[in-house]
Order: C-alpha cells, then sequence, then structure tokens
C-alpha cells in the first residue's frame, strides 16, 4: 500500500523527513509529539532525547510497571521526543504501534489497530472504542505516568483524565 493512501487511511498526513533547526530530521511523529507537548502545556522540553510512557490498567489498584501481555489487560501511551505510539493487550493479543514518518507495527498487531489509529491528538477515541469493544474501563485516576521531564507529571495526570 502507498505511503499517501496508507497515511489517509490512519488519518494523518504523511510528511517528508526534512532539517529541524538543531540538524535533526523532523517527521510526522516528531511534529506530533512536540505538538502535544504544547497542548498538554508542558515547558519546551529541555532535554533532546525526552520520553512520556503512560499505562493504564483496568484494576482497581494503582498501575504497575509489570504486567503479563498474555493475561492482563493494558493500554500503553509511549511519547518520545521524536515518535509516539501505543500498545494495547487484551485477552491473550497484543498490538504494538509506533508513529515515525508513518504509522506501522512495531512487532505485531492482533487487534488489528492500524488502521484504526488516530492521530495522537485524537488517541482518546481509540482508547474509549477500545473499552467499548471488550466492555471494559481502563482507570485513569490510577494510571502510571514515567517520564524524564522534570514536573511534567501533573500536567501529563490531567491530559490522561481528558480521555
Amino acid at each position: 500500500m502507498g505511503e499517501r493512501v496508507h497515511a489517509r487511511i490512519c488519518g494523518q498526513r504523511p510528511f517528508e523527513a526534512r532539517a529541524s533547526s538543531r540538524g535533526r530530521p523532523t517527521t510526522a511523529g516528531r511534529l506530533a509529539a512536540q505538538a502535544w507537548s504544547r497542548r498538554v502545556g508542558l515547558p519546551p522540553p529541555s532535554l533532546t532525547s525526552w520520553h512520556i510512557e503512560i499505562s493504564l490498567d483496568v484494576r482497581d489498584a494503582p498501575t504497575s510497571h509489570l504486567f503479563d501481555d498474555r493475561r492482563d489487560t493494558r493500554f500503553r501511551i509511549e511519547i518520545y521526543a521524536d515518535e509516539w505510539g501505543v500498545f494495547f493487550c487484551h485477552q491473550g493479543k497484543a498490538s504494538w504501534l509506533r508513529v515515525t514518518d508513518v504509522p506501522f507495527i512495531h512487532k505485531r498487531d492482533e487487534h488489528s489497530l492500524l488502521w484504526r489509529l488516530p492521530a495522537l491528538e485524537d488517541i482518546g477515541a481509540l482508547l474509549r472504542a477500545l473499552e467499548k469493544q471488550h466492555e471494559l474501563r481502563f482507570r485513569r485516576d490510577h494510571a502510571l505516568i514515567r517520564t524524564n521531564l522534570a514536573g511534567a507529571e501533573t500536567a501529563v495526570r490531567l491530559w490522561v483524565y481528558t480521555l
């Protein structure tokens, strides 16, 4: 499938890599991560390799970083300076998708989510659709947030409540 058709189906515009002011390539994943960080209200990151990982579980307990993708249900959003992605596991199946220059399957897509993957700014729609489809509820109040950006957790947690 051509890049333009694939990108149109995924609801994202294809971007060609082009040099940024720091000499690093500017791709769809990088632009989305930068726009997301501004939208959430994070100050411009001082780190060139920043990351934020948000893990949601269905249990009525704080989400642990340890889980078994063959037994547990988990939704994780990973946002890095140069890309972003999602991981979803439920009923022994898992999907792990990433967006750098275009959305792609990272390891596996057993829930067939690649064609449903929205833009990062609309990731809440995918989360809610999975909750409805599988009749479950991810506990946003127990989200595990891991980041190397000082002071980012509060803003990220507030964003998680909007999903």
